[in-house]
């Protein structure tokens, strides 16, 4: 079989060439980076059978190329990073360019970042935090290829500045409530009312207002509100729902990929699959078959589907704790 020209650009890149090389792929056009820390030759002159870029919201990346040679980098994706997520954008019937949106959840994320360290000395949360702050990571990042026995120090010193120090009670967070099929819902905004020493847990106090309650079957009503815990790389986020005078109506495990803290938000996506308790009544599990259709059109592997499936499967035979 042929070996893929991918042509890589955007803050992912060191950890997908390194990933792609190791696939059996051909880098080519390498960016100034690349050629110094893989000693490739200049660009010259190629083809290309495949193109990464950065998505917008450096979530994950844009992947364009011939049909085949796109499926195969997708694959290899799939192969290494356990809860990435793909969308194909382009319809199959589409034979010239196929156009993939992949979304890379915390695991994946954390994984390049161990990629990339095998190249070059990389923080902890690298990817991460070149979203919130790109240049800034940059400036940090010489100072530790500079010094590698500065990296662990260097890490604490950027998540506390980035994420932690701005998590604080009383601040206003939102939750970016993320479908495999590549839908972001907003979920309604809250103030944080406690956050654990460490800062990895948070309750958020969401006031709610019309509609109803997913899989309680009940009317959100006036002065109704839900009280959301969460903690950084678990995954599932609860809601506990209360009525205005603090009477419990029903409890929500979403079930999702491990939860990424951001300093104004929360973030994950959803694996459709979720726990539910009716007004004092047993957990149960809904939507388990939106989960096994999240598998069969490609959206996420089916290990992935396993691991959703064995956490909200724990939490009907024993609900865990309050965070």
């Amino acid at each position: 079989m042929a070996r893929l020209k991918v042509k890589i650009r955007g803050i992912y890149t060191t950890g997908l060439t390194k990933l792609l090389l190791e696939a059996g792929c051909s880098i080519v056009y390498p960016s100034r980076e690349a050629l110094s820390r893989f000693g490739f030759k200049g660009p010259g002159s190629q083809s290309i059978d495949v193109s990464i870029l950065d998505r917008p919201d450096r979530q994950g990346v844009i992947l364009e190329g011939n049909p085949e040679g796109a499926a195969r980098v997708v694959e290899a994706l799939r192969n290494a990073l356990f809860d990435v997520v793909s969308r194909r954008v382009t319809p199959p019937e589409n034979k010239d360019t196929a156009i993939y949106d992949v979304e890379f959840p915390f695991l994946s994320k954390a994984c390049l970042d161990r990629i990339r360290d095998q190249v070059v000395p990389t923080m902890d949360g690298h990817h991460r935090f070149r979203i919130i702050a790109s240049e800034y990571v940059d400036l940090v990042e010489r100072e530790v290829e500079k010094f590698p026995f500065r990296k662990g120090k260097m890490e604490e010193t950027i998540k506390k500045r980035l994420i932690l120090d701005p998590l604080e009670r009383g601040k206003m967070m939102r939750i970016e409530h993320v479908k495999p099929e590549g839908k972001v819902i907003h979920l309604r905004e809250g103030e944080i009312t406690f956050i654990s020493g460490d800062k990895k847990g948070m309750h958020i106090h969401r006031a709610l207002k019309g509609g109803r309650y997913d899989g309680l079957g009940l009317i959100i009503e006036e002065g109704d509100y839900a009280i959301t815990r969460a903690r950084e790389g678990d995954w599932l986020v609860k809601h506990s729902y209360y009525s205005a005078e603090g009477g419990l109506k029903g409890e929500y495990w979403n079930i999702n990929t491990p939860v990424e803290f951001y300093p104004e938000k929360i973030r994950y996506v959803d694996l459709h699959v979720d726990v539910v308790v009716k007004g004092g009544g047993r957990p149960q599990m809904i939507d388990r078959d939106q989960l096994e259709c999240l598998v069969e059109k490609g959206y996420i592997k089916g290990e992935l589907a396993s691991k959703a499936l064995q956490v909200a499967e724990s939490i009907v035979l024993c609900p865990p704790p309050d965070a």
